[in-house]
């Protein structure tokens, strides 16, 4: 039997916890294009790095617990191939296209048709964040309706989970380019230029919308039995996972360095991945808690930024790295900035980030007529630039 649906509600610490995500995501960034050498070779950047690490993981993660809540409220109509499967797989289809995009040589269709080389194709299709959401999502969706319900969805995707993790130094080891074509292979590992390839990332977005089944469970016994907590039973156990595997992968990493025959521990290793994991379980009870204890303000910075994650995104890569006409921040101010001219410049993006992300999100409140036509508009200057824009 399926779930019914539960009402519509946003679940706010899944925000928060993207939205920390963007807000690093941002800062980690605009430090990485602008700091000099100097700054980077420190002990202190060191630790920056790694805490700007768990940006990826983080978003993964959150992804993937709004997956599952999205396909319980929706999973009837998933089943019956209804009209909402055929928009969230359009909606996943489309962030594929806007993934791409992102890694388009140069927005100009004389520039692609004549000019763009062999290299720059290659590098087109590298995998990146989004396309790891994309594709495993569309991945989920797919296993969903094989498997028909969200029990068997999950406890299967336990299985997978780990296994991914622990196949991901084998799969480093292959260079699929040789056999595969680019668009797949580029998926698959890091060999080639892809930084958030599905071995190992995918992982963090399964074990999220395992840990988002978890937390529905729990949130159905809350509601059928007032007494006691069992949400917030849910969250101590999975802190205490958490923790486990934290303890676990340090034991694991002598034995895995020594097991695979391609091993790095700071790339793709199941002991880092663990680690990461454990320590984003974490934060994410924390952001459960932080909700729970003093609530989270329709005017919060964090929850919004989560919210319209994807445009902030999109835009804040565009503000970064996109070229216009011959202006390229990340190029210009290369290794130019010490630590207070990138704080700057971090808090001056979010600002922006900020007012985009509040403006879009009243105009999607509002008529639905004004809605269309800001999309319309944003669509027909992206098509004139494409097609007639400088070469």
């Amino acid at each position: 039997m399926t779930q019914q649906p539960a009402t519509k509600k946003r679940i706010e610490f899944i925000d928060l916890l993207r939205g920390w995500a963007v807000i690093v995501m941002i800062e980690t960034h605009v430090f990485n294009a602008t700091l000099a050498d100097a700054v980077t070779g420190s002990s202190l950047f060191g630790v920056l790095n790694f805490i700007n690490g768990l940006v990826a993981p983080s978003f993964l993660f959150a992804s993937g617990m709004a997956y599952a809540v999205t396909t319980r409220r929706k999973i009837n109509d998933y089943l019956a191939f209804g009209t909402p499967l055929f928009r969230q797989v359009g909606r996943l289809l489309f962030i594929l296209l806007i993934a791409y995009s992102l890694h388009i040589p140069k927005f100009n269709y004389h520039h692609l048709r004549y000019e763009a080389g062999e290299l720059a194709w290659q590098m087109f299709w590298q995998a990146d964040v989004l396309q790891c959401i994309a594709v495993s999502l569309l991945f989920l969706q797919a296993m969903l309706l094989l498997l028909r319900t969200e029990r068997r969805l999950y406890m299967t995707m336990i299985g997978i989970t780990v296994a991914l993790i622990f196949a991901t130094p084998v799969i480093w080891g292959i260079d699929f380019w040789r056999w595969w074509p680019v668009a797949i292979a580029s998926q698959m590992n890091g060999l080639h230029y892809s930084l958030f390839p599905l071995f190992p990332w995918s992982a963090f977005l399964f074990a999220g919308a395992i840990a988002g089944y978890f937390y529905l469970r729990a949130r159905d016994n809350s509601a059928r039995s007032p007494e006691g907590d069992p949400v917030g039973a849910m969250m101590t156990t999975s802190v205490k996972f958490a923790a486990g595997i934290m303890v676990g992968s340090f034991l694991l990493h002598p034995l895995a360095a020594v097991v695979y025959a391609t091993y790095d521990y700071w790339r793709f290793s199941p002991s880092f991945v663990l680690l990461r994991l454990g320590i984003v379980m974490v934060l994410c009870a924390g952001m459960y808690l932080s909700e729970k204890k003093w609530g989270v303000s329709p005017r919060s910075f964090v929850a919004l930024m989560g919210r319209e994650s994807l445009l902030v995104y999109t835009v804040h890569l565009l503000l970064v790295y996109g070229k216009f006409g011959g202006f390229t921040f990340a190029e210009t101010m290369r290794k130019a900035f010490g630590y207070p001219e990138a704080i700057v410049t971090t808090v001056v993006l979010l600002g922006l980030m900020y007012a985009l992300a509040y403006g879009w999100s009243r105009i999607k409140s509002g008529p639905v007529p004004l809605k269309r036509s800001v999309q319309g508009v944003v669509l027909a200057v992206f098509v004139l630039v494409f097609f007639f824009g400088p070469h």
